[in-house]
């Protein structure tokens, strides 16, 4: 990307055409050509009279001042002008997109979401190939145009199940079998799991590594179990915290097959749980 006087441009060779406005000027202000005569009898009947309104035979200056404004505004746009771009964190070379992608991150799914696209815009101005990777379904990374991952990235979904070491291994495995170097902006769902470490290790020895983790607790429940007539389960939390009251509901179908709530529990979270 181009920066000049704190605008970045995105196509710059474009603003070339801006030295062709003289040109235009030149070309708009040219005389044009002298009519033809032809006598006619009757004129002399029009001999004393006066028009009230004045034609000039050339385009009034401001008029052209304005026509060349407004092509130098559609030249400057077309070149993709950027107020004050971030350069530092720009980087080059390919970029590894890593989300979790699991249930803990299905909450704010969306707000990831717009990040993501936020950096696949940034990537493309920059012209950085980029790669986005699932942990809970990895598959090895395909660097491509930024704007293709843009285009697919709605199709992007979390899935029902945190990685496991399956999973993990399999990330490593694809990681390390790309031939190139690449930076990496991992998009972490607060949960820990074995296998981080030893992915952090890979994802740094192919570039830098940025990680993007929300700072609020998540919440889950443990498997239900059925003790002493009644179903039972514990919910959890991944980040120590003051009270906080949480209500737990139980939605189900039923005899009529209709969608309904089944059953309501509130529960609290003491300070320090």
């Amino acid at each position: 990307m181009t920066v000049l006087a704190g605008i970045g441009f995105s196509a710059p060779w474009l603003l070339l055409a801006l030295l062709a406005l003289p040109i235009l000027w030149i070309i708009l202000r040219a005389i044009p050509p002298a009519p033809k005569r032809w006598t006619f009898p009757g004129v002399s009947l029009l001999l004393g009279l006066k028009d009230d309104e004045a034609v000039s035979d050339r385009t009034p200056w401001w008029l052209l001042l304005l026509r060349m404004l407004a092509v130098a505004a559609v030249i400057v746009g077309l070149a993709g002008p950027v107020l004050n771009p971030n350069r530092s964190e720009t980087g080059s070379g390919p970029l590894l997109i890593l989300m979790d992608a699991s249930w803990a991150g299905a909450s704010n799914w969306q707000d990831k979401l717009d990040v993501v696209n936020a950096q696949l815009s940034e990537a493309g101005r920059a012209g950085r190939p980029v790669a986005i990777m699932r942990l809970a379904e990895p598959e090895p990374p395909v660097f491509q145009a930024a704007d293709v991952w843009q285009n697919r990235l709605p199709g992007l979904l979390p899935s029902a199940w945190a990685p496991k070491d399956s999973l993990t291994d399999a990330a490593v495995t694809a990681i390390s079998a790309a031939d190139e170097g690449f930076d990496t902006h991992w998009f972490a769902d607060s949960l820990d799991y074995s296998g981080r470490e030893k992915l952090l290790s890979e994802l740094r020895r192919r570039g830098g590594v940025r990680v993007f983790q929300v700072s609020s607790s998540v919440l889950g429940m443990t498997p239900a179990v059925y003790e002493d007539g009644s179903i039972q389960v514990t919910a959890l939390r991944s980040n120590v915290g003051p009270e906080r009251d949480v209500t737990i509901l139980a939605q189900g179908r039923d005899p009529a097959g209709n969608a309904r709530t089944l059953a309501r529990v509130e529960t609290q979270f003491g300070a320090g749980d």
